[in-house]
């Protein structure tokens, strides 16, 4: 029997802003070596890159070249380890299809971190026939005879990345001439690895976690009968079908780890796996160690682990000796086999949807894993997001809501309109709140202050002529740090000092304007000199150090008043504080975002939860000056669907999601004529495409982002709302394809985010 013929042609998918694979020649050395799944050191320009072969050929691939194909160099260093599925290369397609997003960047989403560029280390070397004498050799060129004498230099070779700098494409294009005339070779090692402890440690958990001795065993927490019977018949009946199922969990904190808890030890009674996703790095810890607790060996994954330990959970997955994995958005790309279980915890948080490309929604790459492996899947949240609600109304999901009127505390809104402004324009502490803390304060119960806003004030303000300081390389106004006395880009994080005068009209009046957690902190302090106060923002919790700290003065009790952003909620205090108050609930209504109402909601529902129950005297004061707002009215009363009516009536008046889909395109550069024209062009095509187009599709703009220069680049955005995001996905990508062919010129970008989360 004659052997089937080794492939000679490879298609290769490169980690670049690409949409489309790259064929390769195999050559003789590699021939019977190279597969699907394989990772290949391949030319590309006047580079080597690290690529994934994707497809193999026995023939010269139709609309591949005839002539000017290149050959594969070499296999990547430890490409023998790590072979990708067919499973795992297919997500990654899944993931540029559905975000129309680069394949190369979407590989990068499923090689395993120690396959990502620069893991391993290129030398090159001058070999016998390079070290002797190049007389009987054609001449060589200037660059070409000192890159030759420096290795001969050195017998042991030289790291490209030292050998490269300088002139980067003129060394690689003598390098290139230097191999081919058999003058230099070229070699990949493996970067050192470090050992690595196993993942489950307490040592290799986020230093932002509760101590260990506060954490509470999940075996120990409790669910109503009812409800606890409920969620057992649910769970054994998704469990059994052995098909897809997804489920819709509403509770607090506590019912929804009780559930989570039953549901892995289901899934790992079948003999199957579970993936937790959750929003944040601490949390993700505060699970592990419930789980370690009852002496499960959960492993985390999350970008708060060093690379060496990331490889080392990642190589876990594959061999298949993960039973529980828990992370933030990037685990849902681990290589399990035998998924039974996705949890999906706190399944609104902002934290799911990636912000750079590719643009993906962890939540929703959850849906497909789950699906295609044919898991269950369970949306987990305090204040499920409409988009889910939506979905269990139409049937596409099944509803498991647990929620005992008692948890609230009694709710206490404050009309701020009611109270007079003091000398700086606002009233920072109303008299019912300062109450409320002192009451507090009196029964030595912890209080704590929600303001998702850092610094001292907002802005600074002219009084004469109205204008505010503002970044030179975004266009957002300078938050203002009074103790440390500077201004700070919140985009970029530029920072100087702060200016003694207007840049407009030289007038002397800068007035703070607007509260920031240190504006609140200085008004507590200077209220209550005895208290006990600490702060939780970026400025005081820099380092895993600093979180551990805070957690041991809240563990042994001795702070009274607690204020911070939303870095407080993962704290884990949960049920805490008597006294939980907003000073200024409204701040995140002033955004330009159609789900800024339902933002306000969420945070008021996660203040709620920090709160002790109403019958425990637990109470939340929320300063506004929209008291009659349907989130903080549905709130106040109780009654969810109070928001979810109203809210829900205003997406579909005014067609936002989930009524409809939206797909939002920016146009970037560094010259904002160049931007806007780009954009107008852009508008314009896919107008033309929409038009009498079956279902409708809408095109809005261009107009400038809400921020339109950031970190030096001018932005416009244009919005495409489709019943069909097929329908608004196709024509934005056909149509970015006219306008970059147009416009290779000038640092522009077209960048497509399907899905958006956040509008500004």
């Amino acid at each position: 029997m004659i052997p089937a013929p080794s492939p000679a042609y490879v298609d290769v998918v490169l980690p670049r802003r690409l949409h489309q694979p790259f064929t390769y020649i195999i050559p003789s050395e590699l021939k019977g070596r190279v597969a699907i799944g394989r990772s290949v050191v391949v030319p590309f320009g006047s580079q080597d890159l690290h690529g994934l072969v994707i497809a193999v050929h026995h023939r010269l691939p139709p609309g591949a070249p005839q002539k000017g194909l290149k050959a594969i160099r070499s296999l990547s260093v430890g490409s023998t380890d790590h072979l990708l599925t067919a499973d795992q290369i297919g997500l990654s397609h899944w993931v540029a299809e559905r975000y129309a997003a680069p394949w190369g960047q979407c590989i990068k989403l499923v090689l395993p971190p120690v396959d990502r560029v620069g893991a391993s280390q290129t030398r090159y070397m001058a070999p016998a026939q390079g070290l002797a004498t190049n007389a009987s050799v054609e001449p060589l060129g200037e660059t070409e005879t000192e890159l030759l004498a420096r290795l001969r230099r050195r017998p042991q070779g030289i790291m490209a990345t030292t050998l490269l700098k300088g002139d980067k494409s003129r060394t690689t294009l003598a390098l290139q001439a230097l191999i081919q005339k058999g003058l230099v070779s070229r070699c990949e090692e493996r970067a050192a690895q470090k050992s690595v402890r196993p993942a489950n440690q307490q040592s290799q958990l986020s230093g932002g976690g509760l101590p260990m001795e506060s954490v509470e065993a999940v075996e120990n927490l409790e669910l109503p009968h009812a409800e606890a019977m409920s969620w057992s018949a649910v769970l054994e009946q998704a469990l059994a079908k052995k098909t897809f199922v997804s489920l819709l969990l509403e509770g607090s904190h506590c019912t929804r780890q009780w559930c989570l808890a039953q549901a892995v030890r289901a899934t790992l009674r079948l003999g199957r796996q579970a993936l937790i996703l959750t929003g944040d790095v601490e949390h993700a810890s505060r699970l592990a160690d419930s789980f370690a607790a009852e002496g499960e060996q959960p492993m985390l994954l999350h970008s708060g682990l060093s690379m060496t330990a990331r490889a080392a959970v990642w190589q876990a997955a594959q061999e298949g000796s993960v039973r529980i994995l828990i992370g933030t958005r990037m685990a849902v790309f681990a290589p399990l086999r035998r998924l039974g279980l996705v949890w999906v915890d706190g399944e609104d948080d902002a934290s799911f949807k990636e912000e750079q490309v590719p643009r993906y929604h962890a939540r929703e790459v959850a849906h497909y894993r789950a699906s295609r492996d044919g898991a269950v899947l369970v949306l987990a949240s305090n204040h499920p997001s409409l988009e889910s609600l939506s979905a269990v109304q139409e049937g596409r999901m099944t509803a498991c809501k647990y929620r005992d009127a008692g948890e609230l505390p009694a709710v206490h809104v404050i009309d701020m309109k009611e109270y007079p402004r003091d000398a700086s324009g606002g009233t920072v502490l109303s008299p019912p709140l300062t109450e409320g803390l002192r009451e507090a304060l009196r029964q030595h119960a912890l209080s704590i202050l929600y303001l998702n806003r850092k610094g001292f004030a907002s802005v600074l303000h002219c009084g004469d002529c109205g204008a505010m300081p503002q970044c030179d390389a975004c266009s957002v106004a300078l938050t203002f740090f009074r103790r440390s006395n500077h201004v700070r880009c919140h985009y970029c994080g530029r920072t100087k000092p702060v200016p003694e005068h207007c840049s407009r009209c030289q007038s002397l009046k800068l007035e703070p304007v607007g509260s920031g957690t240190e504006r609140v902190e200085e008004a507590v302090r200077r209220l209550f000199p005895q208290a006990r106060v600490g702060r939780v923002d970026g400025e005081t919790i820099r380092r895993p150090a600093d979180a551990r700290a805070l957690n041991r003065l809240l563990a042994a009790g001795e702070l009274d008043i607690v204020i911070g952003t939303q870095m407080i909620f993962r704290l884990g205090l949960e049920g805490r504080a008597l006294c939980v108050a907003l000073p200024d609930a409204d701040a995140g209504l002033h955004i330009p975002d159609f789900r800024s109402a339902e933002r306000m909601y969420h945070a008021l529902r996660d203040a709620a939860e920090l709160a002790r129950p109403a019958s425990e005297g637990g109470r939340l004061l929320i300063q506004t000056r929209l008291a009659d707002h349907h989130a903080i009215m549905a709130l106040s009363c109780g009654d969810e669907e109070v928001f979810v009516r109203q809210e829900q009536a205003f997406r579909q008046m005014l067609q936002y999601p989930p009524w409809t889909r939206l797909v939002r395109l920016d146009v970037s550069g560094t010259q904002e004529a160049m931007v806007s024209q780009a954009a107008d062009r852009w508008a314009a095509l896919l107008k033309a495409q929409a038009a009498g187009r079956e279902p409708m599709v809408v095109v809005l703009g261009p107009s400038p982002a809400p921020h339109v220069l950031r970190r030096g680049r001018y932005c416009w955005q244009i919005l495409i709302k489709s019943a069909s995001l097929e329908a608004g996905k196709e024509i934005a990508v056909r149509t970015r394809e006219d306008v970059e062919r147009e416009s290779r010129r000038g640092g522009l970008r077209y960048d497509i985010d399907v899905d958006p989360v956040s509008m500004a």
